[in-house]
């Protein structure tokens, strides 16, 4: 992938493993026993050495966690070279190609001039930082050299190596708050950099829910961990798009909710979830989110499936997913501390069959709906679900808040709820047909795993799905009337994409 900008991607590469380096470095001298060696050190710096003439040694006799604490104040001679080399570099960057490179590939100009200025903005910068770091650098690094042996007891210092020493204990604070500002500034520099920066791509629509699109990058390219470009010509990854978000801050505590809803489905519950990750891109008075998830084979969608199967296999995929809902259940048994939330219908699971084109009670299951982290702490939503109804009609918000926002939320925590939704949407599914089946399947199942002793009813799941497909029916031709309102009475972009006729 050539590129006129190929010396600065080398760059970042560099930065990036610099910035470990120095992390390394600030735990070490973080650690309290070395603390108290400095200040040791202070006091008694020239009881250390014996010295015949301008030849200098260590006293046998200073401890090997003495010894141990000098080599760590200086590090390795390559760790030493390499960030001095980063260093040097900041003084020769061209600062207009680092801007041009921002605005072509960072797409928010707000973004691009706040990590220009990380870089070298007026105050503390990490440009500024660097220039302070390289004397020392330059200073130390002879010594360094000599330091970085297998016995420093063996070592010969030269007089200007003890004045080095004696200088770097000296100014071992000013060193270490050096690093800690240069590690906090790089730690925000390299995870926007990294989350913000696109290469043009293809996007393709793949599919509609009833609020959200569904889609996959067909061609591109992105920085991966260690900074390196990747081409991919058709990602594994499908992107479902999410409300817009206020700001960077709501977007990194959704992120956090995110990464926790999945560690308590997969390591606290034992439910299978594929890997994800978040994309955002921040625009002019919101920010654009986008929840990622490798893409599953879409013929073993259970909704998918459903529909060409038989009566018997279709109780089998029927139980399996019950067995997964039972994880949940005993997981919110307890009256306080975590609750998990779940929406079980069928397009939410994802068949992984033992032997292709049978289904058996051995199969598992994948969970494929995260994006909507719903879990509570001691009866507390974690999730501000108020940013879910931003996709709602705007002349509609406060009404769904007020009166039914609660109550939608409230059914994703109760089991026979969840079972509910998934009968009813057989409808949906077009396979009426199985419905009595599954009444009967989840009575039993609900009764002997204690569930609930309150039987499913018929009547219970047909009242339950016409007032569903009610709902639904007015918020989309509600979508409707908010997007011509917005677009055609106000002039202005309705940021939504609405489905087709969904059939029901």
């Amino acid at each position: 992938m050539p590129d006129d900008f190929d010396e600065l991607y080398e760059f970042f590469r560099g930065f990036n493993l610099v910035h470990a380096l120095k992390i390394r470095r600030l735990r070490f001298f973080r650690l309290a026993s070395v603390d108290r060696e400095i200040r040791s050190f202070k006091d008694s710096f020239d009881e250390l050495w014996m010295h015949d003439g301008e030849i200098f040694r260590l006293k046998k006799e200073i401890s090997r966690n003495s010894i141990h604490v000098l080599q760590g104040m200086f590090g390795k001679k390559a760790d030493a070279e390499e960030m001095l080399r980063i260093d040097s570099e900041f003084e020769v960057l061209d600062r207009e190609k680092i801007r041009t490179f921002f605005s072509k590939y960072i797409s928010n100009p707000k973004s691009a001039d706040n990590l220009f200025r990380l870089l070298f903005g007026h105050g503390i910068s990490l440009y500024l930082l660097a220039t302070q770091r390289i004397p020392y650098l330059k200073r130390y690094l002879p010594t360094i050299s000599k330091a970085d042996t297998a016995s420093m007891y063996d070592a010969e210092y030269a007089r200007e190596d003890i004045e080095n020493l004696r200088h770097l204990i000296k100014n071992f604070d000013l060193i270490v708050e050096n690093l800690k500002k240069d590690c906090e500034l790089s730690k925000i520099f390299l995870r926007d950099f990294r989350e913000l920066y696109r290469e043009k791509a293809g996007l393709r629509i793949i599919g509609y829910g009833e609020i959200s699109t569904v889609m996959k990058v067909e061609k591109g390219t992105y920085l991966d961990e260690s900074f390196k470009r990747i081409q991919i010509d058709e990602s594994k990854w499908i992107w479902k798009k999410m409300p817009p978000f206020p700001d960077l801050e709501s977007v990194r505590v959704f992120n956090r909710q995110y990464i926790e809803y999945r560690e308590l489905l997969v390591n606290d519950i034992g439910i299978a979830v594929p890997p994800q990750m978040l994309s955002y891109f921040p625009r002019e008075g919101f920010c654009a989110v986008y929840a990622g998830q490798e893409r599953e084979d879409p013929n073993l969608i259970c909704s998918t499936l459903i529909r060409h199967l038989g009566k018997k296999d279709a109780e089998t995929l029927f139980l399996l997913i019950l067995w997964e809902l039972l994880k949940v259940f005993h997981f919110n048994l307890p009256e306080s501390g975590t609750k998990i939330g779940i929406d079980g219908q069928l397009s939410n699971w994802v068949l992984k069959p033992q032997d292709k084109g049978k289904i058996s009670h051995t199969d598992s299951l994948l969970y494929i709906d995260t994006s909507t982290p719903l879990y509570r702490i001691n009866g507390e939503e974690q999730l501000n679900t108020e940013l879910f109804i931003k996709n709602a009609p705007s002349f509609l918000r406060m009404f769904i808040k007020i009166f039914f926002l609660k109550e939608v939320v409230d059914r994703y925590y109760d089991i026979r709820s969840v079972i509910i939704d998934i009968i009813a949407n057989l409808y949906k599914e077009k396979r009426a047909d199985l419905i009595d089946n599954f009444i009967a399947c989840a009575n039993d199942f609900m009764r002997e795993k204690g569930i609930s002793d309150r039987p499913i009813t018929r009547t219970e799941i047909d009242k339950y799905y016409k007032s569903d497909a009610f709902i639904w029916r007015f918020f989309q031709f509600s979508r409707r009337v908010d997007k011509f309102i917005i677009e055609k009475i106000f002039r202005k972009k309705y940021y939504y994409r609405l489905p087709e006729k969904i059939e029901r």
